[in-house]
């Protein structure tokens, strides 16, 4: 697995609703198809992070290359981010409730 980790600051509200309208729709239908597995975004004291899983970093890298994805970046206005980690040997667990109780 390959997880990757960036920041954009700014203001929060802002930078999800600009995430959510242009960037989440295309996000949501191309990136599975080059191995993304979950992709998870909070507000932080200076904007937002995004916590991104995939099952190859060479299937990250191909995504940010994809010409849709880069159109729909651009039409975002969101700014690059202010810093970016990757982790190449990233492993996750799920926790499900069985149900109430």
């Amino acid at each position: 697995m390959f997880m990757s980790i960036h920041t954009m600051e700014g203001d929060a509200d802002d930078l999800l609703a600009r995430k959510r309208e242009h960037m989440d729709p295309v996000v949501e239908r191309l990136a599975p198809r080059f191995g993304a597995i979950w992709s998870v975004t909070g507000k932080t004291d200076k904007g937002i992070v995004t916590v991104n899983l995939w099952s190859t970093p060479e299937g990250a890298a191909r995504f940010s290359q994809e010409p849709e994805a880069q159109r729909a970046q651009q039409a975002s206005g969101l700014p690059k981010p202010a810093t970016f980690e990757r982790f190449a040997d990233a492993d996750y667990t799920v926790y499900q409730a069985d149900g109430p109780g």
